[in-house]
C-alpha cells in the first residue's frame, strides 16, 4: 500500500490538467522533468494559462484571469499599479499552491511597450520560487523562473 502512496503525491504535485495529459501546456512530456521540478512548472503553466486569459471570459468563474492588458496601457503609468494589484490578487485566490505573494513591476522603457514583474512567493510545502512575467502591448503574457541579472 505505502508505494501507491508515494505515487499519489508525486502526481499531486502537478495539476490535473498535466495529468491528464501527461505534458505541460507547451507539449514537454511530464516524464521528461525530473521529479523536484515538475511541481514549478505545473505552477508556471497554470500562471501562463492565468495571466492570459480575460476577466469575464469564463463563465462560470467571471473573475479568473486578469483586466484587458490594452486598458491598462491607456492608464499608463497609473496601470502599473493597477495590474500589479490584479496579479496579486488573483494568484492569492487561483494558485493555492503560493503563499504571502508579493508582485514587484521592473523599469522598463515605455517604447518596448512592455510591463515586466517579478512575482515572488512561497510554496505551500515550503521553499521560494521566484518568476519574471512580460506583458506585451498585444494583452498576450510569458511567464519564465527570474534569473538575477549579473
Amino acid at each position: 500500500m505505502r508505494p501507491y502512496f508515494i505515487l499519489y503525491i508525486a502526481i499531486m504535485k502537478q495539476a490535473l490538467f498535466e495529468n491528464l495529459t501527461g505534458q505541460f501546456v507547451d507539449g514537454t512530456p511530464i516524464d521528461s522533468v525530473a521529479a523536484e521540478k515538475r511541481g514549478v512548472m505545473s505552477i508556471m503553466d497554470h500562471l501562463n494559462r492565468l495571466f492570459n486569459t480575460r476577466d469575464g471570459s469564463l463563465t462560470h468563474l467571471k473573475d479568473y484571469g486578469l483586466p484587458d492588458i490594452s486598458e491598462i496601457y491607456r492608464k499608463m503609468p497609473h496601470g502599473i499599479e493597477e495590474l500589479q494589484k490584479a496579479i496579486k490578487r488573483t494568484v492569492e485566490k487561483y494558485e493555492p499552491r503560493l503563499k504571502k505573494v508579493k508582485v514587484t513591476p521592473l523599469d522598463t522603457d515605455p517604447k518596448d511597450f512592455r510591463l515586466v514583474f517579478i512575482l515572488t512567493g512561497e510554496l505551500a510545502e515550503g521553499g521560494l520560487v521566484r518568476f519574471q512575467t512580460t506583458f506585451t502591448s498585444l494583452g498576450s503574457s510569458s511567464i519564465a523562473p527570474w534569473k538575477k541579472p549579473e
